[in-house]
């Protein structure tokens, strides 16, 4: 009976609904199912739902709906799971046409969600200037992102059919105050943060050595403007003071 009431309130029109249960009373508990679910996705995924407009949208949600098992029983997880279903749709045959930068896009509307819910990080913004000698590290809610289509200007009236030449570098990030913040970037300034956050407690200096290593840039400029990046980032409380060695390591 479970199994029969579940699967007509995903998919209606494929499942008969339960023998002996009042055809208005199960056809609330469908709408007021899909309304729940689809309600919420389209808040945080509204230009994915602009861009493909009404019917493609709500195939989609249908599709999601019949399709999809979470693995979450979370509702704050609903948009990652929709992320999740996306992602897998190029694996089906009878997938629905959808743009080429959708997956990238649910993602970077995703992240605005997941930033906002994700714990509070466990580290001290402030803002004295860093120095070459100082311990930093990438804080926990500073996400670098690097995508093939610029996402953030798509919309109803800009949907590229394919990639430009030059890939899309953000970095996403809720600062001390809890507001989430997308910060344009560079594939150099991703690689500087991805070298502090593996040299685990390195400082400036160290990692500007290793950028500049791999550049083949002069070290003496690059420490110049690489200590100005990063003390612009540290004010927009992206990189942070390394917590000292016994902290870290406990």
């Amino acid at each position: 009976m479970q199994a029969a009431f579940a699967a007509h309130i995903r998919d209606p029109d494929r499942h008969a609904a339960p023998p002996d249960i009042e055809p208005r009373r199960m056809a609330i508990y469908a709408r007021l199912f899909y309304n729940n679910v689809e309600s919420a996705l389209a808040s945080t995924h509204h230009t994915l739902k602009a861009v493909l407009g009404d019917e493609r949208w709500h195939a989609l949600m249908r599709g999601f709906l019949r399709d999809h098992h979470a693995e979450s029983p979370y509702f704050s997880q609903l948009s990652e799971e929709f992320l999740g279903y996306l992602a897998g749709l190029a694996e089906r045959e009878s997938a629905p046409a959808l743009p080429p930068f959708a997956v990238e896009l649910c993602h970077y509307e995703w992240l605005s969600l997941a930033l906002r819910l994700a714990p509070d990080a466990d580290c001290a913004f402030d803002d004295r200037a860093l120095d070459q000698g100082e311990p930093v590290a990438l804080s926990p809610l500073a996400w670098p992102l690097r995508y093939d289509y610029p996402v953030m200007r798509i919309g109803p009236d800009f949907q590229p059919a394919e990639p430009p030449p030059e890939a899309t570098h953000l970095i996403a990030c809720r600062d001390r105050h809890d507001d989430v913040q997308f910060i344009a970037a560079n594939a150099l300034t991703l690689r500087l943060l991805q070298l502090i956050e593996e040299a685990v407690g390195g400082t400036p200096r160290e990692c500007l050595a290793r950028l500049a290593k791999e550049t083949d840039a002069p070290l003496a400029r690059l420490e110049t403007t690489g200590l100005a990046l990063l003390n612009r980032l540290h004010r927009q409380d992206v990189v942070v003071r390394a917590p000292p060695a016994q902290e870290a390591a406990s």
